[in-house]
């Protein structure tokens, strides 16, 4: 999956997180051969991570981590594309739609041949051969890399404001003190991808503390 390796080392310089999808990427290429349902089920997987990394990024406080667990796999791509097409005018709704079908279709394969999530029955009643599972590796290659080029376009600046994080702003302030100066405005203004992290990093706490 060499497109999608490039695009996540290149996402990588400005989100350390996302290079979790490469252990994904090393189970979809070692099982392809000789275990092509556990490839096919990390291809559904890494699609389903993705979506949920771009949403976190797109939706900033507003990514409520339980409720989007709790969607189904086609719902949740449906809707990490919807808002990548918001943002970016490279995707249109009609691409959205015609990609959750294709999703759809991969998600169904995993729920009857997948053998980690569903324990299955030795021997199973369906299970796919290594050209079918090079073709799923292949498509999944392509529809990650496409995906995530469109969402490195994004201006994120765009955004997320200063102003929409008061809280996580007063927190930054307060952990990194500064007299007459506001850090948290100071590292939005120059090292935003920073501060974008900090916020992300913020957020994911908060969320757990909830759960």
């Amino acid at each position: 999956m060499k497109k999608t390796k490039e695009i996540l080392n290149l996402l990588g310089n400005n989100y350390s997180d996302i290079e979790y999808y490469l252990v994904i990427i090393e189970n979809i290429e070692s099982n392809v051969q000789n275990n092509p349902d556990i490839s096919i089920e990390a291809c559904k997987s890494l699609i389903e991570g993705i979506s949920k990394f771009i949403l976190k990024i797109l939706l900033g406080e507003n990514y409520k981590s339980e409720q989007i667990d709790k969607s189904d796999f086609h719902s949740l791509v449906k809707y990490s594309l919807s808002k990548l097409s918001d943002h970016n005018e490279d995707i249109e709704q009609d691409f959205v739609n015609k990609v959750n079908k294709l999703v759809v279709s991969i998600g169904e394969i995993r729920n009857k041949r997948g053998d980690i999530s569903h324990g299955k029955l030795s021997p199973k009643e369906y299970c796919s051969d290594c050209l079918f599972a090079n073709l799923v590796m292949e498509v999944t290659d392509s529809l990650i890399h496409y995906i995530l080029t469109c969402f490195s376009k994004i201006d994120l600046k765009s955004i997320i404001e200063y102003q929409d994080n008061p809280d996580f702003n007063e927190w930054l302030d307060d952990s990194y003190h500064f007299e007459n100066l506001s850090y948290s405005k100071a590292l939005f203004d120059q090292d935003f991808v920073a501060y974008e992290q900090e916020l992300l990093s913020y957020n994911e706490s908060i969320d757990n503390n909830l759960d």
